[in-house]
């Protein structure tokens, strides 16, 4: 079942999965779980597509090597200069870089209070 929120991002061209797709089930369930020990310490979530965030910056949307140079040409640091980044690791950066510029209200809120929101650069 997709929320409106998928929906919407489908609608706007950008490939998500449903929480409810069956591989996807076991890692919303992990999500939801982190989620709720987050907030109840008193930090503030937001949901973020990776690879949607890519193609909102004109980014690659899988071609590893090219992402990372491309975030260590804007002027991130750390292991991004040291080694070669796993997919994962450089989806987790790019939802940090997601967050950063939603803190200075450089995003755009995908979906409904209801079910939830997706955000974009």
């Amino acid at each position: 079942m997709l929320r409106k929120t998928d929906k919407e991002m489908i609608r706007k061209g950008y490939r998500v999965f449903p929480p409810s797709l069956q591989a996807m089930k076991k890692l919303a369930a992990r999500v939801i779980k982190l989620n709720k020990l987050i907030v109840e310490n008193g930090y503030r979530t937001i949901e973020v597509h990776p690879t949607s965030t890519r193609k909102v910056l004109n980014m690659p949307l899988k071609e590893w090597e090219k992402i990372q140079t491309i975030l260590t040409q804007v002027g991130l640091k750390g292991d991004l200069t040291a080694r070669t980044l796993t997919p994962h690791e450089i989806d987790a950066i790019t939802a940090t870089l997601t967050a950063f510029l939603h803190i200075q209200n450089r995003t755009e809120a995908i979906g409904d209070k209801e079910e939830g929101h997706i955000i974009i650069p």
